[in-house]
């Protein structure tokens, strides 16, 4: 059965030891979503990178510290993220759409009809949409602050089936596998409680804006609607189909698991 799905790719899974963009993994992560368009599913891809493409682009080895100067990075990194991304989804034959978004466009009536009617244009003409936060105009007030966030907004937009949160950890432990080596992941979650909400850490890189507490916040609410969540490694092999198939390693969010 066809499904829309909405995956999000972060900062640090789209970039390399070096933190510059991975060409390669990006090339792969794109002929998944090809596969799965191959099966008849609709795909939004909500991407980070664009302060990280910008550093690049700039070759400035740190992140600035002030909202001019990332913002001025994310405007120059989200032509060159979204170049990248038509290119290689050019590659196999699909159009891209850029979408910039901030917590207004979803906050606002107006705003949300018009954006819930652009996406579902874009799926109907065939094409990838491509979804940021608009870092260039977006102030701490309405900052989504991570694209976790931003995915289950979008899933709820525009009623996906299921949201793929691609990560560098490959699913919910009941404890901090980087403090714990006795850690257990857990494969599936029917209810998010505050106490794991309160349990989870923060973000724990410098090109990276969430954590595990943002992942949890984005699951609670698509459970809510009924929309199941996966989170997964995003650099295991096939991560993104697998995860679509029900037969990914990593954590499956959802209610009335049976």
């Amino acid at each position: 059965m066809s499904e829309r799905i909405v995956i999000k790719v972060g900062s640090n899974t789209l970039t390399n030891a070096h933190n510059k963009l991975d060409h390669h993994f990006i090339a792969t992560l794109v002929d998944q979503i090809a596969e799965l368009r191959s099966l008849g599913h609709e795909v939004v891809l909500v991407s980070s990178g664009a302060i990280a493409a910008g550093l690049e682009t700039l070759d400035m080895d740190e992140r600035p510290s002030d909202i001019p100067s990332l913002q001025a990075c994310a405007s120059i990194g989200q032509v060159a993220l979204v170049e990248m991304y038509g290119a290689q989804f050019g590659r196999r034959g699909f159009p891209i759409g850029q979408v910039l978004l901030t917590k207004n466009d979803t906050e606002d009536a107006t705003a949300y009809a018009h954006a819930h009617d652009t996406f579902e244009r874009l799926l109907a003409l065939g094409a990838i949409p491509i979804v940021n936060e608009n870092d260039t105009v977006a102030v701490e007030e309405i900052a989504f602050g991570d694209n976790d966030t931003l995915a289950a907004l979008v899933a709820q937009l525009i009623e996906a089936d299921h949201v793929v949160i691609l990560t560098d950890i490959d699913g919910y432990y009941e404890s901090d596998p980087a403090l714990d080596p006795e850690a257990r992941r857990i494969d599936a979650v029917a209810a998010i409680t505050d106490e794991m909400i309160a349990d989870a850490g923060d973000a724990g890189s410098r090109l990276g804006s969430g954590g595990m507490r943002t992942k949890l916040e984005a699951a609670r609410d698509l459970m809510d609607s009924g929309i199941v969540m996966t989170l997964c490694d995003g650099r295991g092999a096939n991560a993104v189909t697998e995860a679509v198939a029900g037969t990914s390693t990593g954590t499956v969010f959802a209610r009335n698991l049976s």
